[in-house]
């Protein structure tokens, strides 16, 4: 979580969603992951032959993919991991017509690909502005020929690209309620387009929440109230979301076709990253309000592992916000003390018919 805190003297052309006291994190970029660090000790096949395996595409700092590695290595199910960290150092092959992949010479079936947290701007480099513009945008092209890679996905690709303001207009044809929304430059033409006063609109980035202005350095950029104060015209549009009173907010992940809430309190939206001891998380059952649309959702998305925000009325409405498509249900079990979607993911992944146990059982280094 934060790092440290960073508070511009001149907030002049200083865009809304970074004045203020500025959130700024360090991601890992070391691999911790179980299966890469005791590959040669897990393999059993020859490096010419193809093992079938889940391969992730992600960054070295994904919690969740940590924890799958070790639990399924220890249960002899390969998981191949290409972090976006170090991906410049190391070597891959992909062969469409045979359909493997050659990870640092060692040949893949990638029978489950699961694109998470590959971000080229986390990439590595030491070069020149022009080497290493060269490599971040060239490995952005990899990732596009990965997603149309002929397998089974994770979350198919097609749904995985849709922004929020397209997932909010999907909710809505679904009969879903969700916040007034525009995309605009300004508070004040967000404002004139919804018709109520700045001040009760939420801001938002079109985009991630985070800046990633040199490899593994971040400064957040979350949701917020809009001030009194804000006038100016942003250099880029945001999302404005005409504010919803709410008792809470529900976090829903799906595993498949299991789901699981967290209640979510805070008192600011920005809490969650910049102020975590000030958020009380809580494991619940899905309320039976939810549990439809988020199946709706579901039956649209035909994502495996996502999870969808929700805020609750004080009558109880559920008011979709948002989808995850990565899920990311770390953080959410760490404040809530459980680990219902963790062991869910094990599940998923040790009785998908696409994957059986070819490494060696239980090794522990």
């Amino acid at each position: 979580m934060p790092a440290d805190r960073n508070t511009p003297s001149d907030q002049e052309n200083v865009p809304l969603l970074l004045q203020g006291d500025r959130f700024e994190d360090t991601f890992r970029q070391s691999s911790v992951d179980y299966q890469r660090r005791f590959r040669a000790q897990l393999r059993t096949l020859p490096s010419h032959l193809p093992e079938p395996a889940l391969v992730a595409f992600t960054s070295a700092h994904d919690a969740e993919i940590d924890r799958l590695s070790l639990e399924l290595g220890l249960q002899g199910y390969p998981l191949y991991r290409i972090d976006a960290d170090d991906c410049a150092d190391h070597r891959l092959v992909l062969d469409p017509d045979a359909g493997t992949m050659c990870i640092d010479g060692l040949l893949v079936r990638p029978e489950l690909l699961w694109i998470r947290h590959f971000m080229p701007n986390a990439i590595m480099v030491n070069g020149s502005a022009v080497v290493s513009r060269y490599i971040r945008d060239q490995w952005t092209a990899v990732l596009e020929i990965v997603r149309e890679w002929p397998t089974t996905h994770i979350n198919p690709p097609a749904s995985r690209r849709a922004s929020r303001l397209a997932q909010l207009r999907q909710a809505a044809a679904l009969g879903i309620r969700v916040p007034d929304t525009v995309l605009a430059s300004s508070a004040e033409e967000a404002a004139a387009a919804l018709t109520c006063p700045p001040t009760e609109l939420i801001a938002k980035v079109a985009g991630d929440h985070f800046v990633q202005h040199e490899p593994g350095q971040v400064t957040g950029v979350f949701p917020r109230r809009v001030p009194a104060a804000a006038s100016a015209t942003e250099p880029v549009p945001l999302l404005f979301q005409r504010y919803v009173p709410h008792d809470r907010e529900v976090r829903v992940f799906n595993v498949g076709d299991e789901l699981f809430a967290y209640e979510v309190r805070k008192s600011d939206p920005r809490d969650v990253w910049a102020q975590p001891e000030a958020v009380a998380v809580t494991a619940v059952d899905v309320p039976d309000r939810l549990a439809e649309p988020v199946t709706t959702l579901l039956g649209c998305t035909m994502y495996a592992f996502s999870g969808f925000d929700f805020l609750i009325t004080p009558d109880g409405t559920p008011v979709f916000l948002e989808c995850n498509a990565n899920g990311d249900w770390a953080w959410f079990e760490r404040g809530a003390g459980d680990d219902r979607v963790s062991r869910a993911a094990l599940h998923y992944f040790t009785t998908h018919p696409a994957l059986s146990p070819t490494a060696v059982r239980d090794f522990r280094g």
